[in-house]
């Protein structure tokens, strides 16, 4: 069942992403970085179709995180990508190349390599010390502080590297919190509202969209999906192992076995997001 609805949680994150790509590029540049992005985008019908099936993916997300492990359930979410280059191919009648067909299936046998080799353990705290937690949060929070204001300057392919990197530091992170925050929904309601976790994964939500918007409206998908992409569950997985007692088995000769499906996975993944289609129309020009 975890599978089942992480698989379903990233359709529906691969339908918000293709939604809500078109609508940032149309944003002036001004914008970047602001709350105000949001308030901008949100005019776009687009858009907000874009947040509802995200929030519908994010419920099932929590759903998959209370049964399992984010070492399990990322890997699964990045499959959104393919998706989301199915839907625009779709919408704009395009064909899937070889390539592509190629990669989807590289993204499949990777990330079937890495659950049956490395068995990645479904049990979770979903629960750490505040310490522990100031320990992952504080460098995260150091690292966005630098990347963002780099990210807003300078040559647009630099910008699309810098805040792609960001927004796939603060997806992962936000992964982590989800997983936490499924934790404390099975304590009931009075125990989760009394919890700093709520509150907390709504202000790390909101950070997460204005960063990942931002590095949509770079209107250069080919260099920015990749990095979120790969970034995000790298982050959360590593923090999960760490934070909250989870495991992937790399002992014997499985190592370099695990490691070998993930570079498969990794290269699917990116040959996936420089797809055109990925794009899903071209960026506007002038701002």
């Amino acid at each position: 069942m975890t599978i089942v609805l992480a698989l379903l949680s990233s359709a529906l994150f691969g339908a918000g992403v293709a939604l809500q790509q078109r609508p940032a590029w149309e944003v002036p540049a001004r914008y970047a970085g602001r709350l105000g992005l949001l308030t901008q985008v949100a005019r776009r019908p687009a858009w907000i179709v874009g947040v509802i099936f995200e929030i519908l993916g994010f419920a099932l997300q929590v759903a998959a995180l209370r049964r399992g492990s984010l070492v399990v359930v990322q890997p699964l979410i990045t499959t959104s990508l393919i998706f989301t280059i199915a839907l625009v191919s779709s919408w704009t009648h395009q064909s899937v190349s070889r390539i592509e067909w190629t990669a989807v299936v590289s993204v499949v046998i990777g990330l079937a390599g890495f659950l049956i080799i490395a068995t990645p353990s479904e049990h979770s705290s979903g629960v750490s010390s505040e310490t522990d937690w100031l320990l992952f949060a504080v460098p995260l929070l150091v690292a966005l502080a630098l990347l963002v204001p780099a990210g807003l300057r300078g040559p647009v392919r630099r910008r699309a590297i810098i805040l792609g990197l960001a927004a796939g530091l603060g997806d992962g992170f936000m992964a982590v919190m989800t997983k936490a925050f499924a934790h404390s929904t099975e304590q009931g309601v009075g125990s989760m509202l009394t919890s700093w976790v709520p509150y907390a994964l709504c202000g790390a939500g909101i950070v997460s969209l204005v960063l990942t918007q931002t590095a949509y409206q770079t209107g250069q998908p080919k260099i920015s999906l990749p990095l979120i992409t790969v970034v995000e569950p790298l982050i959360s997985c590593g923090i999960g192992v760490a934070l909250f007692g989870e495991a992937i088995h790399l002992g014997g000769a499985r190592g370099p076995f695990v490691f070998a499906a993930i570079g498969v996975m990794a290269a699917g993944l990116v040959v996936l997001s420089r797809s055109a289609k990925a794009e899903s129309g071209e960026p506007v020009a002038s701002r």
